[in-house]
Order: structure tokens, then C-alpha cells, then sequence
């Protein structure tokens, strides 16, 4: 039986083992990453994953939560700048943000990110879409043109799900031939050209 942390030691280390295991599955991968590894990084014993966790897979999920949570709050930190700002710069700055984001400590999130199959299986990704839906309707209502735009929640629902499968496809790609920047502004230009051009038969 596992027990849930409930003083800030024990909670410690289930963070501790939970980036460790980040780190075990960026140098290993998802099939070579092991409970001892990840013991190791995290400079626990194994005893102690076990007593916090049933088996690996319940720690993937735990660092899917985590980093479906931590993609939200940084969402949600953006859009107060994002909603003021015209739709083609707020989606290339969202878009560069992100990059941003798994891009730190060494481009740790972003060598877990390329395992894709693990990413879709234990990854919440529907709070990182309804963060991503939100800001899209403040963007709209921060800028009424916007809402003229016919099939409105269609339009948000395509883009949204389109650019993250795009990211994540290109993340997953071991030579794309071109940059992230490079994608960041055609997902910009995509979205404005769209916009620009439906307003102008409005």
C-alpha cells in the first residue's frame, strides 16, 4: 500500500522523486529509465519510491501532472500580456514562451517531450487545452473584431489543437529542416492570416 505525503518532508521527497525522474527518463528514456535509477537522481532509496508509488508508470503519471500543471500555470501567467496584444504576435509569444519552457534546465522537459507515446498515455493535456480555449476567449473579448468571425469556437478548437499536435510532432522529429522560431511564426501567420482574411469579408 502507498500513502500521500502529508508533511513537508515526506512531500519533498516525493518532488525529489518525481524530478529525478525527469531527469532518469531525458538520459534513458521511457523503456531503459528504472525505479533504481530514478532512486539514485533523487538520492532515496528504492524503499522509498515504493512507499510513495506502486510502480514506474505511477511516477510517469505523476511528472504528466506535473507538467501538464506547470504548462498551465504558465498559460495562465501569459494571458493578462497576451489578450492585449494583436492575435499573430500573442500566439508566436505563446508559441516562444513554451519553447522557453521546455527548453530550461537543460532541455529537460523538452528530451521528455520527444517520448511521445508516454507524453499522450499519462500527460493530462485537457487542462492545458481548457487553459489555452480561456485565453482564446479573452483574447476575443479584449479584442471585438474577433468575435465577428463565423464558427468562432470551431475556429479556436482547430487552432488550438492543431498548433499543440504540430509542437509536439515537431518536438518528436529527429531533423524538422527548419527551427523552432521558424515554426512559431508560420503557427503566428497561420492564425492571422486567417483572421485578417475573414474580417475583411465580414
Amino acid at each position: 500500500m502507498t500513502r500521500q505525503p502529508k508533511q513537508s518532508r515526506a512531500q519533498l521527497t516525493v518532488d525529489s522523486i518525481v524530478q529525478a525522474s525527469f531527469i532518469a527518463l531525458a538520459k534513458h528514456g521511457a523503456q531503459g529509465a528504472t525505479t533504481r535509477q530514478i532512486a539514485e537522481y533523487a538520492g532515496v532509496g528504492v524503499g522509498s519510491i515504493y512507499e510513495y508509488f506502486e510502480n514506474k508508470e505511477a511516477i510517469f503519471k505523476a511528472m504528466g501532472q506535473r507538467f501538464a500543471q506547470e504548462l498551465v500555470n504558465l498559460i495562465q501567467e501569459q494571458t493578462p500580456h497576451l489578450v492585449r496584444i494583436p492575435l499573430r504576435d500573442a500566439v508566436y509569444q505563446l508559441i516562444a514562451s513554451t519553447a522557453e519552457f521546455l527548453r530550461k534546465d537543460n532541455e529537460l522537459y523538452l528530451r521528455c517531450a520527444r517520448e511521445s507515446a508516454l507524453m499522450e498515455r499519462h500527460v493530462p493535456f485537457g487542462a492545458v487545452y481548457r487553459a489555452l480555449a480561456d485565453l482564446f476567449v479573452q483574447h476575443a473579448i479584449a479584442h471585438p473584431e474577433i468575435l465577428q468571425l463565423n464558427k468562432l469556437q470551431t475556429v479556436a478548437y482547430i487552432f488550438i489543437n492543431s498548433g499543440m499536435s504540430t509542437m509536439i510532432r515537431y518536438l518528436n522529429h529527429p531533423n524538422p529542416g527548419f527551427s523552432f522560431d521558424d515554426l512559431a511564426q508560420g503557427l503566428a501567420d497561420m492564425a492571422g492570416h486567417y483572421v485578417e482574411k475573414e474580417l475583411s469579408v465580414a
